[in-house]
């Protein structure tokens, strides 16, 4: 078989494309693929999951929802996992304990691996579910770094989560609310901001920032196909 990339998707629905777009354009950017058979196999699944923006998780159904995405990438022989959900990340040990020994990336190892050097206060975008999580800021602090974080930019990035699912990329009130988003990150001092939610990561791109982003799902990317690279080498397809 050949050298599979299992992706588990779909949180929320509209992330899907935009993510293997990504794992498309970085296989072009590292290893200068080209035609059809130049890009690695995917196995991918859009995976619904009782996930309500504003509202408290059902642990119990969330973590039910994602193994069984989890065993059906199993089911399928793929060779390593990436989840381009931050939210999935709150439950990475259920994740993996249904992973049968394939390796699955950590997006924010990922993603914290992308910040300058010279960088000392970030700020992380996510849903609260995310945020309360505390897998990135125990990251951030464990690489001398500061978060800085306030209730409205909570607010904010919870609105713009619900006004995205509601009606897309291209509505003015999402822009608007994406903006407030941007100003409350600066007022705080970011000198980096983490977007770690990928229903919003296709509006990173709107412009220049006062700041530096880092899109935890394009660093998801980039980490996917370096390690599929690695992997690459030698491999023996049967």
């Amino acid at each position: 078989m050949p050298l599979t990339i299992g992706v588990l998707a779909g949180m929320g629905p509209r992330s899907t494309a935009p993510f293997i777009d990504m794992l498309v354009s970085t296989c072009q950017s590292l290893y200068g693929a080209k035609d059809d058979m130049d890009f690695p196999k995917m196995h991918i699944i859009s995976l619904p999951t009782p996930f309500y923006p504003g509202r408290d998780l059902d642990d119990k159904k969330m973590i039910l929802a994602l193994q069984s995405g989890i065993t059906d990438l199993v089911k399928a022989k793929v060779n390593f996992i990436v989840v381009p959900c931050n939210l999935a990340h709150r439950y990475f040990a259920d994740i993996e304990a249904a992973g049968a020994g394939i390796p699955i990336l950590h997006m924010a190892d990922c993603a914290i691996a992308k910040i300058p050097d010279a960088t000392k206060n970030v700020a992380i975008i996510g849903t609260a579910p995310t945020i309360e999580a505390g897998f990135y800021q125990e990251r951030l602090i464990a690489a001398g770094l500061k978060v800085v974080s306030s209730a409205g930019l909570l607010e904010h990035t919870t609105e713009l989560i619900i006004l995205v699912k509601e009606k897309g990329f291209k509505d003015k009130a999402v822009t608007a609310s994406w903006h407030s988003v941007l100003s409350e990150a600066a007022a705080l001092g970011a000198q980096a901001v983490l977007v770690a939610c990928t229903d919003i990561s296709p509006l990173i791109y709107d412009g220049p920032k006062p700041f530096v982003m880092i899109d935890t799902a394009d660093s998801l990317a980039e980490a996917a196909i370096r390690y599929f690279i690695s992997l690459k080498e030698g491999y023996q397809v049967i």
